[in-house]
C-alpha cells in the first residue's frame, strides 16, 4: 500500500433537479462556487485531479465517486465534503437528497450522513470537513450521538473531524438571490470579505463555522458547528487576512506543526476524548486541567509550539462548551488554557497567545454573566438546579453562589479596554445585588473552595465602592463560620460525602467526619483580610473567642509566574491560631508580613486571578496588598 501523501480532496455536490421532490435553483451554483474557489492552489489547495464536482447526480453516481475519492491511492490526508440541496431527517438519521432520492426509501436512495461517517472512518484521512447547506441539516446531531465515538471515528492517527450545518434540525436553509445564505457566508470568510482572524496563515473550519454561526443567528438561522481538531493546523483554506497582521514574521514559525506535539496528543487521545465529551455535559475541571498540562508539557521548551497547541485546544474545546447547560463552562475552559501558559508568559509569543485567550475568556465571561442576569431578573430561583436533586442543593448552592460572584468580580481585571471594563463592573454590581437580595440565606461558609471566589468578590466590592454589599457578604459568611465553629469541609471533599458532612454539621457531631474538615483554613484568612476594607474589625472581634484554637493560613508564592502549576515550590506558608497568636483582628493585621513579590504585569495578575478560581488551594492575596 502506498504511503499516505499530503493529498487534499474536495468532494462537492449541488443538487437542483429531483425526480421526487421540488426543484431548487441555487444549489448547483453554490456547489460550483465553493468548488471553483477551494480548488485554487492559493486558496484551498485541493487536488484538481482527485477532487470532484457533482451536479444533480444520481445516488449510484455519488457512491462510486465517493469510493474513488476516499480510497484510490494515494488516499487523502484532508477530505472536505460540501453538499447543497434538499435534506431531511428520517428515523433518527440525516439524509442528503440526490436526483433519484425518494421519501419512501431514503435509506436506499439518499446519501446518509451515517454512511458517510463510516466511509470516512474506514479511509481515515487525518482531517475531514463536512459542510451541509440544506434544510434540516442540523439533524446531523441525531447521527453524532451514535457515531462520534473514538472507536468508530478511527484510531489515534485520525481524530480530526469538523461539521458545519447551516440550519438547525427544524429549520430550512435560508436563500437569497445570490445563493444559499450559509454558502454565501462561507465564501465570504474564505475570500476574506468577512473577518475570522489574522494571526494564523490558515483558517480552520471550526473558526469559520463560529463566525458563520454569529452571522446567521442574526438572520434567524441556528447553524450547528461541531469539531474535534487537535492535529493541525488543519488548514481548511488559506487565511487571506493573515498578511494584515503586523506580527506576521513572528508568526511564520506557527505554520510548521512539529511531529512532537502530534505524538503527545496521540498518547493522550483517550483522555482528550473523555474531556471533550465532558465539556458539553458532566464536567470535571480538575481532570481537564490535568489533561491540558500533560498535552502542553512536552512543548514547554518551544514557546511558539506551546502557544499554538494551547490555542488549538481552545478552539476545539470552546466550541464544544457552547453545548453545555452551564454558561460558565466556556469561561472555565478558556481560562484553564490561558493559565496553562502563565509559566512561559515571559516569551513574547506565549504572552500574546495568553492575552488572546484571556480576551476570549473575558468575552465569554461577560456573555455568561449577562445571560445569568437575564435569567435572575426573570426568575429569582434561576440559580437553583432544575434537575430535581433537592438535597444536593443544600451543599451545591452556597458553593455555586461564591463561584459566580468570584468570576463576575474577576471580569473587570480581565478586560483590555475601558468600555468593556465599565460593562464588567456594572454587571458585577447587578449580580452581587441580586444574589444578596434573593439568596442571602444560602450565603454560608461550607467549604474551603469558597475562599477564592470570596477573596475576589470582597476586594472588588471595596474597589468599586460597594460598601453595603461587601459588609453584608462578609458578615453572612463570617457569622455562618462562627456558628459551625469554623468546621468547614476540605476543598477536595468528594461529592458523595457532602450529605454526610451536612448531617454532621446539623448535629454538631464531627466524631466520624474529622478527616474531611479543613485544617488550617484560608476562608477565615480571607474574611479577616477583608474586615478592614469594610470596618468590620470590632464586629468580628466580638466573636473570635467562639472559634478559639482554630488554625488559619495563607500561602504566598515566590513568583506568580508559577501560579498556574499543580505544585508550587518556594514561597511562604503563614499560619495563625485563634487564642494563641491572634486574639483580635488587629493582631492578625499586624502579623501580616510585607509582600515579597507581586504579579509582574497586568497579564500575570489576571492569569493569577483566573488560577485562583480554577484551583481552590491558592488565593489572590495581592488584591489586598494594592
Amino acid at each position: 500500500m502506498l504511503r499516505r501523501s499530503q493529498v487534499r480532496v474536495l468532494f462537492a455536490i449541488g443538487c437542483d433537479s429531483y425526480d421526487h421532490a421540488n426543484l431548487l435553483q441555487g444549489a448547483e451554483r453554490d456547489a460550483r462556487r465553493v468548488y471553483d474557489l477551494l480548488i485554487q492552489p492559493d486558496v484551498g489547495g485541493y487536488d484538481s485531479f482527485r477532487s470532484r464536482l457533482l451536479l444533480s447526480p444520481a445516488y449510484s453516481d455519488v457512491r462510486e465517486a465517493l469510493r474513488e475519492a476516499l480510497f484510490n491511492e494515494p488516499q487523502p490526508e484532508t477530505f472536505t465534503f460540501f453538499f447543497a440541496g434538499h435534506g431531511s431527517v428520517s428515523a433518527g438519521a440525516f439524509y442528503m437528497w440526490l436526483r433519484d432520492s425518494n421519501a419512501k426509501g431514503l435509506s436506499m436512495s439518499a446519501l446518509s450522513l451515517a454512511d458517510m461517517f463510516r466511509s470516512i472512518n474506514e479511509a481515515a484521512p487525518l482531517q475531514s470537513n463536512i459542510i451541509i447547506d440544506a434544510c434540516e441539516s442540523g439533524g446531523l446531531i441525531e447521527d453524532l450521538g451514535a457515531l462520534l465515538k473514538p472507536g468508530l471515528l478511527g484510531n489515534v492517527g485520525s481524530p480530526g473531524l469538523t461539521l458545519l450545518a447551516t440550519a438547525a434540525q427544524n429549520e430550512g436553509a435560508g436563500e437569497s438571490p445570490a445563493g444559499g445564505v450559509g454558502t454565501l457566508a462561507l465564501l465570504e470568510c474564505i475570500e476574506g470579505q468577512d473577518f475570522v482572524q489574522d494571526h494564523k496563515g490558515t483558517l480552520d473550519l471550526v473558526e469559520i463555522g463560529m463566525r458563520i454561526s454569529q452571522r446567521l443567528r442574526e438572520s434567524g438561522q441556528s447553524p450547528v458547528v461541531w469539531g474535534l481538531n487537535l492535529f493541525g493546523p488543519s488548514g481548511f483554506c488559506r487565511n487571506p487576512r493573515y498578511g494584515t497582521d503586523p506580527a506576521m514574521q513572528l508568526r511564520q514559525a506557527l505554520q510548521a506543526w512539529p511531529s512532537g506535539s502530534n505524538n503527545v496528543i496521540r498518547q493522550n487521545y483517550d483522555a482528550l476524548w473523555a474531556a471533550y465529551s465532558a465539556a458539553g455535559s458532566v464536567w470535571d475541571p480538575g481532570k481537564f486541567s490535568a489533561v491540558v498540562r500533560e498535552v502542553l508539557a512536552p512543548s514547554s521548551t518551544e514557546p511558539e509550539v506551546l502557544a499554538t497547541v494551547a490555542e488549538r485546544l481552545a478552539l476545539t474545546f470552546s466550541q464544544r462548551a457552547l453545548q453545555a447547560r452551564d454558561p460558565f463552562r466556556n469561561v472555565e475552559i478558556l481560562a484553564t488554557l490561558a493559565v496553562a501558559l502563565l509559566s512561559s508568559a515571559n516569551h513574547h509569543c506565549v504572552a500574546e497567545a495568553a492575552q488572546r485567550l484571556l480576551d476570549r475568556t473575558c468575552t465569554a465571561l461577560l456573555d455568561a454573566t449577562s445571560a445569568l442576569l437575564e435569567h435572575l431578573e426573570a426568575d429569582k430561583y434561576a440559580l437553583l438546579s432544575d434537575r430535581g436533586a433537592v438535597l444536593s442543593e443544600f451543599h451545591e448552592l452556597p458553593l455555586r453562589l461564591t463561584r459566580v460572584l468570584g468570576w463576575a468580580a474577576a471580569s473587570p481585571f480581565f478586560c483590555s479596554d475601558e468600555e468593556q471594563r465599565n460593562r464588567a463592573e456594572a454587571l458585577f454590581t447587578r449580580v452581587a445585588g441580586l444574589i444578596l437580595k434573593y439568596y442571602a440565606g444560602s450565603l454560608i461558609a461550607l467549604n474551603e473552595v469558597q475562599a477564592s471566589g470570596l477573596c475576589i468578590a470582597l476586594s472588588t466590592c471595596a474597589k468599586l465602592g460597594l460598601r453595603e454589599e461587601g459588609e453584608l457578604l462578609a458578615g453572612l459568611l463570617f457569622n455562618s463560620l462562627i456558628q459551625c465553629e469554623a468546621r468547614i469541609a476540605r476543598d477536595d471533599l468528594p461529592r458523595d460525602r457532602a450529605l454526610e458532612y451536612l448531617l454532621a454539621r446539623r448535629s454538631n457531631d464531627f466524631s466520624d467526619f474529622g478527616d474531611a474538615v479543613a485544617r488550617p483554613i484560608e476562608l477565615l484568612t480571607v474574611l479577616l483580610k477583608a474586615a478592614g476594607l469594610f470596618e468590620l474589625e470590632a464586629i468580628f472581634d466580638e466573636s473570635l473567642w467562639k472559634i478559639d484554637g482554630v488554625a488559619f493560613s495563607a500561602y504566598r508564592p515566590a513568583s506568580y509566574m508559577d501560579y498556574g502549576s499543580s505544585m508550587m515550590e518556594g514561597g511562604e506558608n503563614l499560619v495563625w491560631t485563634i487564642g494563641f497568636d491572634v486574639f483580635r483582628t488587629s493582631d492578625f493585621v499586624a502579623s501580616w508580613p510585607p509582600a515579597r513579590t507581586m504579579p509582574q504585569s497586568s497579564l500575570v495578575a489576571s492569569l493569577a486571578l483566573a488560577a485562583s478560581l480554577l484551583y481552590p488551594d491558592r488565593q489572590a492575596w495581592f488584591l489586598f496588598e494594592s
